[in-house]
């Protein structure tokens, strides 16, 4: 049965939607909507990309066609939106102040509370203020907490688990690993194997793999995604407005397309 995967890209000026059919490569643009709106969060269910949500600085739209027409919801502002490679329908939210969370593809939203940072990977997520850390490991239904602040970041499939003590302490299923450089901003953490780290530092990106070393010297990263449907591959917009692609954690980039207006989100899925 053939493949397609789609990538939505969220810009100061709408959403670009790529397309790769038939899975060979040739990634051809398919659409560009909510033209005259910067985009700030977007988000894809990974196995339905007819339904989508963005949400801008006054706005938020879902569309239930691929993007073909967008509808206004009352939902906050979000500021970031993550996918849930095991439970499609899910979704995770962030609006620079409260965790929300959806079960039913953005249709109806459940405050968490205040949230400084939050992760999710398959059935487990977390989120974290100044002073409080909270995980649940059955898709939001309940929650643990605990009266400090760390950092987790989790593989978007949940099977990796990071978890960042002290500035020289990280902790994952394979020992403790070196701090990431100075700078550190942002992160990937990849399902699969082996172990990797993909980040932003020092206006570069820089991947953990028993080691730290930079990667492709000509990305700027402003956006990182790794795709909700394959462990290996990953998606990022730079400053300059150019989208890039690695088919293999990173060890290898692509350009894929130039001169998009600035980027801020990715999100990823894939018809079958």
């Amino acid at each position: 049965m053939a493949k397609a995967e789609l990538v939505f890209i969220a810009t100061a000026d709408g959403i670009i939607t790529l397309s790769n059919p038939g899975a060979i490569g040739r990634w051809l643009k398919a659409g560009h909507s909510l033209q005259s709106h910067p985009i700030a969060a977007l988000w894809a269910n990974p196995l339905d990309p007819t339904m989508l949500i963005a949400s801008g600085p006054t706005t938020s739209w879902r569309s239930i066609d691929g993007g073909q027409q967008w509808d206004a919801i009352n939902i906050p502002k979000m500021q970031q939106f993550i996918a849930s490679r095991t439970t499609p329908t899910r979704i995770f939210a962030h609006d620079g102040a409260l965790a929300y969370i959806s079960h039913d593809n953005g249709i109806s939203w459940h405050t968490l509370g205040n949230a400084t940072q939050l992760s999710a990977g398959g059935d487990t997520l977390w989120y974290s203020n100044a002073t409080t850390s909270h995980l649940s490991i059955d898709g939001g239904l309940t929650w643990d907490s605990s009266p400090f602040s760390q950092t987790i970041y989790l593989s978007n499939d949940g099977t990796q688990r990071l978890h960042h003590t002290s500035a020289k302490e990280w902790i994952a299923a394979l020992g403790i690993i070196p701090a990431p450089p100075v700078g550190w901003q942002a992160n990937t953490l990849l399902s699969g194997t082996p172990f990797a780290l993909i980040g932003v530092a020092q206006q570069q990106v820089w991947r953990y793999q028993n080691e730290w070393h930079h990667c492709e010297a000509a990305i700027n990263p402003r956006v990182i995604h790794p795709t909700t449907y394959h462990p290996d591959r990953i998606w990022i917009g730079d400053m300059g407005g150019t989208v890039w692609y690695s088919e293999n954690r990173g060890n290898d980039w692509l350009t894929i397309r130039s001169g998009f207006p600035q980027i801020n989100a990715i999100a990823s899925a894939r018809l079958i």
